[in-house]
């Protein structure tokens, strides 16, 4: 099920090979990282789409805003290195008459991918399966395991994940090549950048290569500049709306599933009580993220002075509503001033903590089996969920 994005042109096979190893692993380990990414991917799309049709464009699809989010532009300017432009960057430059609209359809960029809508669902049906055995063998009595449990939480994860990459093609390997007749002093006015010209329109992360390794002094590899893929770890933009909610309740739902073991026999009371605290740990930290979060958004939107006005002066609401929509349309992101001293300090802790819980709960999930009681090697009686004579 994963959609990685587009690999640069020197990436070798066993280069591409590794990072997709790497990024299934991250999918057993927090399947919810995947998820929060491809969320974040998703509400992209969606103002891409929204913002090419202001501009009269009514064809551009989400695939093709996750195509070009996944650096499947390159642009290629007189006398400069080419490098993948994303979606806002196609945007602008589109807008500003620098280059065409590139007019490639919905079924060419899903032509690309190598994996279909049916082949996504086919998976899917798969792997809710487990879902559905689950739910019958706690309906029947049948004990379910620590093992069953994880997989459980992963491919409930995986389904969401699934959802939202629904539009976004798979294993692309060669990009679509743009050319420009402006020179890059034409376009950017030799602004000063980071990753590629287009920072100033738009920056491709907050992500972990580009922003957290530099500030623990890691070495970031590729050094190449300008960057010759969009990092898999970029996270564009946070979710809005619905999808945030959904996101919250998804990652949620994905501890709690470990807190459902609350009950389970393990082979000692030790490894019981070990599981209720790693379970306890990953849905307090998750729950505690989200608060933060929320609060943080609430404080950067205005809404706790909106709240405030709406119950104690509804006069200045209007005025307050102006104000903050000036601030939002000036406002720049500046993602290479992320992370935060002190929002570093503050998550280190924690991700430690909720990596070595999420460790246990794996490691348990193998050392349960040693000592597993009867029935969870008795099969489930389908025939009695079914009319049958």
């Amino acid at each position: 099920m994963l959609c990685l994005n587009v690999p640069a042109p020197k990436d070798s096979f066993a280069v591409r090979t590794g990072r997709r190893i790497l990024w299934m692993a991250l999918g057993i380990l927090g399947p919810e990282f995947p998820l929060t990414y491809a969320a974040g991917q998703w509400s992209r799309a969606k103002q891409s789409v929204v913002a090419f049709k202001t501009y009269n464009h009514e064809d551009w699809h989400m695939r093709q805003a996750f195509f070009a989010d996944m650096g499947g532009f390159v642009l290629h300017a007189p006398g400069a290195e080419p490098f993948p432009l994303n979606a806002i960057q196609l945007h602008w430059l589109v807008v500003n008459n620098f280059i065409d609209y590139p007019a490639i359809t919905r079924r060419e960029i899903w032509d690309k991918s190598k994996q279909d809508t049916f082949t996504k669902v086919v998976t899917a049906f798969q792997i809710g399966y487990l879902i559905v055995q689950c739910v019958a063998r706690a309906i029947q009595g049948l004990a379910i395991t620590a093992l069953e449990l994880n997989a459980l939480a992963i491919v409930v994860c995986s389904l969401m994940t699934s959802s939202f990459w629904l539009h976004k093609p798979a294993d692309v390997q060669i990009p679509i090549h743009i050319h420009c007749s402006h020179t890059l002093a034409e376009i950017t006015l030799d602004r000063a950048w980071s990753l590629t010209p287009l920072d100033f329109v738009d920056e491709n992360g907050p992500g972990y290569s580009v922003n957290v390794q530099p500030f623990m002094k890691m070495p970031v590899i590729p050094a190449e500049r300008p960057i010759q893929r969009i990092p898999n770890d970029r996270f564009p933009t946070n979710p809005y709306g619905i999808q945030e909610y959904f996101l919250c309740f998804a990652t949620l739902l994905f501890t709690a599933i470990h807190v459902a073991g609350w009950s389970f026999d393990f082979p000692t009371h030790t490894e019981r009580l070990l599981w209720r605290i790693s379970s306890l740990l990953l849905f307090g930290i998750t729950a505690a993220f989200w608060l933060f979060e929320t609060a943080a958004s609430w404080t950067r939107l205005g809404r706790w002075k909106t709240l405030y006005l709406c119950i104690f002066n509804r006069k200045g609401l209007a005025q307050h509503r102006v104000r903050m929509a000036a601030r939002t349309a000036t406002m720049k992101k500046r993602s290479e001033q992320l992370p935060l001293p002190w929002e570093f300090a503050t998550i280190t802790p924690l991700a430690i903590i909720y990596g070595l819980a999420r460790f246990y709960l794996i490691a348990e999930a193998f050392a349960e089996l040693r000592d597993l009681q009867g029935t969870a090697y008795v099969n489930i009686n389908w025939t009695s969920f079914l009319p049958h004579v």
